[in-house]
């Protein structure tokens, strides 16, 4: 990843507790905005140098938008903004004290237009419960897209909850956020809409990734069956699942990687769990090299590894 980007990455998944400190992380108490899915980097660039006195957060997945978004905001000469490589529903609900945000940013959205893929899109009642929470009285969450029935769809869902003030859909004219997106959909003669939603009535939502690491101590031996043997395991719930993958066990049988696939809520990690043996015993716990998010599904998993070792070592 270029030197440019570095400077404005942020690793949630190291910090010790959530939501996050972001007064700490940006060294200053400054009204906050947060970009779902920053693309280039353009939108960022432009909204930190005409807002120096606030203080910006970039979600995205892509390695090569960061790489572009990280030169194009070095070029800029900003130093408001941090990115994070983390998904952008999530990251929202996660990361953000409650009544934190002053703005929250969509720009063009995939619409998912098949109904067999509603599912997937980005504007639903899930999202309209964490705008609620994280969003201050007054903030305003803003998206603009190119599709008409997809800007009168997250309208709908927003008014629903009766939480919002809801403008628009409105055609742009002017005033989009300029992204190559939409200078893309003008040159196509595309129109433009555009969805404002104040918050009035602030709510609450449940978070998945607060507390602590999880790890777990064995009692008794661990050997090289037992560990073997964890491939496969696995457990659903309504709200989440996690399956065990493999196992990479080293050649002196002291330790052992077991690589882990978890969800929750249609949030998807993989990872690594480390069963070490040290001078106390045998320990589970996450690896550091691939440190999720603490979520149910993740915490569930290290658990059931760390019990079903204990029950087949005295097996």
């Amino acid at each position: 990843m270029a030197l440019e980007v570095a400077r404005y990455l942020v690793e949630p998944r190291w910090w010790e507790k959530l939501p996050g400190d972001w007064k700490g992380v940006f060294g200053r108490d400054a009204p906050l905005a947060v970009e779902i899915g920053f693309g280039n980097g353009e939108f960022l660039a432009w909204a930190a140098k005409e807002n120096p006195d606030w203080n910006f957060v970039g979600f995205e997945l892509a390695l090569t938008c960061f790489v572009k978004a990280g030169k194009r905001l070095a070029s800029a000469g900003v130093e408001n903004v941090r990115l994070a490589r983390v998904d952008g529903a999530f990251g929202l609900r996660e990361l953000f004290p409650n009544g934190s945000l002053s703005r929250v940013y969509l720009h063009f959205p995939c619409p998912w237009p098949k109904a067999r893929h509603a599912s997937r899109r980005l504007v639903n009642e899930r999202l309209a419960r964490t705008l609620a929470s994280v969003l201050a009285p007054a903030g305003i969450f803003e998206l603009t897209t190119d599709v008409d029935w997809y800007a009168r769809e997250a309208a709908d869902i927003l008014s629903s909850t009766g939480r919002f003030s809801v403008r628009g859909p409105v055609p742009l004219t002017e005033g989009g956020p300029d992204t190559r997106y939409e200078r893309k959909w003008r040159l196509e003669g595309r129109r433009i809409f555009r969805v404002e939603a104040e918050l009035v009535r602030p709510g609450k939502v449940d978070r998945l990734a607060e507390g602590t690491m999880p790890h777990a101590r064995i009692k008794g031996p661990v050997p090289r069956a037992a560990l073997l043997s964890l491939a496969g395991l696995k457990e659903t719930w309504p709200e989440g699942a996690f399956v065990i993958k493999e196992i990479f066990l080293a050649s002196n049988e002291r330790a052992a990687l077991v690589r882990a696939f978890a969800v929750d809520e249609g949030f998807q990690q993989q990872y690594f769990i480390a069963v070490v043996r040290g001078p106390d015993g045998w320990m589970v716990k996450l690896d550091g090299a691939t440190l999720p998010f603490r979520t149910p599904a993740v915490k569930r998993s290290v658990a059931a590894v760390a019990a079903a070792l204990e029950k087949r070592g005295q097996a």
